[in-house]
This record gives structure tokens, sequence and C-alpha cells, in this order.
């Protein structure tokens, strides 16, 4: 689906699986680049009609699927927020296999929530109740399993990109630019819809608000400024607002380009993202990779998932883009708060790595005296 988050919970998944659980793992999907795995769909396969909203890309979708149950022992949700009692076309496959005595069933590192009303989480209660094992990322999420009656099951876990040291070493930070040099800021928008009862930040409003903040951090610095797409598929991806974006940064004399996913390998991205001096991110898991290696960040909160995440790390207010705090001021203190290396999130990194790996090593079909 042309989405980095995604594509890093494939290459995380497989990785962990082999490492902690003795596994062989399948990726339910077509080829991520850079990931060495094995596929339900094979290496051939366009990825582009493979995330199609047609006849052929939903058919591709649902044979993968059922590649994927076939010959499994466990099948894994494998992050994000997929607890949602919405439903789709995977859960009656799901349950007629278990049912069947195929497979066990197993989420991890996901969100639980938040439902809509209470038939909505009653659909999805009974639904997680058929799962032998369910890790989940955030506090809220735990609260919920435990008041669904699966407390007994859940593990209070991390996101799965707190796994990201499997695949690459966190690089040593150099010092923070001084004002005067070259100061490189990610920036990654997101395409998303506004939820009822969830106030966001408007995105024209915020585009414009991150636009003046910068030009006035280039008054102190040579700002560049890289905007990514991370969800680069046409319908749900981020592209138009990273073109208007960049648009607008060049429109005001700032040095702006474009990184955009596409199928990029995974890591080669969470590289890119390191090699920025700071980040500011609507994506969850641009903000994720950030604090894990070590880049200054602030988070736009669009989702109960963002500020989930937030409060977990210890994230301080300043660094939070929210509703009632989104104009060129605000954001011009939170830049100035990473910039002086002040107001960082309280909890440790190598924890939440350590915490994360516990995903998978609580798991019951795990290796004895796995790695840590």
């Amino acid at each position: 689906m042309r989405n980095f988050g995604d594509d890093l919970f494939g290459a995380i998944c497989t990785a962990a699986a082999s490492r902690f659980w003795n596994a062989r793992p399948r990726v339910v999907g077509p080829a991520i680049d850079g990931v060495d795995a094995r596929y339900t769909m094979p290496s051939w396969y366009p990825p582009a009609v493979y995330g199609a909203s047609n006849v052929l890309g939903r058919a591709s979708r649902m044979y993968s699927f059922a590649r994927g149950l076939h010959g499994t022992d466990v099948l894994v949700m494998g992050g994000g927020s997929v607890i949602t009692g919405r439903g789709s076309f995977r859960e009656p496959l799901m349950l007629s296999a278990r049912r069947r005595g195929r497979l066990q069933l197993a989420a991890l590192g996901v969100s639980i929530g938040p439902f809509d009303d209470a038939a909505t989480q009653d659909s999805a209660a009974a639904f997680i109740r058929q799962f032998s094992y369910i890790a989940v990322r955030d506090r809220r999420s735990y609260e919920l399993a435990v008041a669904m009656g699966v407390g007994d099951r859940t593990h209070h876990g991390r996101d799965l990109a707190g796994l990201l040291p499997l695949l690459l070493t966190p690089p040593a930070r150099p010092p923070l630019p001084v004002p005067g040099q070259t100061l490189r800021i990610g920036l990654a928008p997101c395409n998303h819809l506004p939820r009822p009862g969830y106030p966001t930040p408007e995105p024209t409003a915020l585009q414009s608000s991150l636009a003046e903040a910068l030009v006035q951090l280039n008054r102190r610095y040579r700002v560049q400024a890289e905007v990514f797409s991370l969800n680069d598929h046409p319908i749900h991806g981020d592209l138009r607002l990273t073109c208007a974006l960049q648009q607008e940064l060049s429109a005001r004399g700032l040095t702006a380009r474009q990184v955009r996913y596409r199928r990029s390998d995974p890591v080669a991205t969470a590289r890119a993202i390191a090699g920025c001096d700071a980040f500011i991110s609507t994506r969850l898991h641009g903000a994720i990779v950030a604090y894990l290696l070590g880049v200054p960040f602030m988070i736009v909160d669009y989702h109960p998932k963002c500020v989930d995440f937030a409060d977990d790390i210890g994230l301080p207010g300043s660094r939070r883009i929210t509703a009632r705090r989104h104009d060129a001021a605000a954001i011009g203190d939170g830049m100035g708060s990473m910039l002086d290396a002040g107001d960082a999130p309280t909890f440790p990194r190598d924890v939440y790595a350590r915490q994360a790996q516990e995903i998978f090593q609580r798991a019951p079909w795990a290796t004895a005296g796995a790695a840590s």
C-alpha cells in the first residue's frame, strides 16, 4: 500500500519472528524493497495493482490473505490501529480457520479502539476473544483490553517500531547545528480525515503555520526542509500535501525538497529520517522512528494514537502540535525547545526498545531462551 509504517511492520515482524520464535514467517502482501522475506504474492506482482481500489486490487488482497491462511500455525496482525470493530473481509476468514483448528490468532503492537459506540466495542471484543495472544502498544488500549475481558492474554507492550534496532543500529548523533549553520529539518504531513469529537489542527492553517515558523527559524539558521511523503498511495497517501507544503516553503524563499516513500526500502527511509537534525511529523511512525533514532521531534496530534504515544514516552507539551496549539508562535517555541535540547521525552529510548522485544518474547510460542 506504499505506506512506510506498514512496510516497516512487515520488515520488523519478519526479523523478530525469525529471532524470537524460530519461525519461517511469510508477509501477507507483495514484496517490500530491501526486505528479504517470504511473501504471499510473487515477486513480479505489481504493488500498484495489489493496492488498487478496483476489483482486481480487491481480488489480489483476497487471494493474498487466503494464501496467508494456508499452512500457517499463527496468523499475526502486526501493528497499527486494527482492532476497531469496523470489520473487514479478513475477520470471517480468520475466525473460520481458527474454528477448524488450523491456526492461532495474535495481534502484536496494536491499538484497540477508539470506538464510535458500545455496539462497535462489543463487536471488537467478540473478535479478539478468539485470539491466543495480544500485545498492545499503549496504556489506553491495555485498559480497554482488560475491560473487554481479554486481560489474561494481553501484554502491555510498545509499538512494533520499537524493534527498529533489529534492522538498524541507531547512528551516533552529531551535535545540533548552531545558528548560522545549515539545519536539516524533516516534515511529514498526513492525509488524515477528521475524527468526530476529536479536534485536530486544520490542515491548511497548519501548513501556513509551519511555513511561517520555518521562515522565522531561517533567520537564525540556513534551513533546508526535507518534506517526506511517508504514505505514497495515490488515493490515501500524502503526496498532494507534500507537494503543497514544498511549494509554499519554496515560495517563501526556503530550500525544500521532497522525499517520497513509493516502494522504498523502509530501513533506507529510517536512515533518511536519521539524517535530519530535527523532525516534525503528523505521521505517527515518522515521530516514533525519530524518537528511537535520537532525532529531536515534534508530533501533530491528529488521532488518539498520537497522544497515546506522546503520553507513554513523556513528550512535553511544547513538542506537541494540537488543535489548540498550532499557530506559528507555538510551533516556533517547540522548534526552539528541540534545538536547545530542552523539554526532551522523559522515557529512555533504550528501555522502550528493550520493552518492544518483549512483544515477541512474551508470546506463548516464543523460543525458550530466545536472544534478547
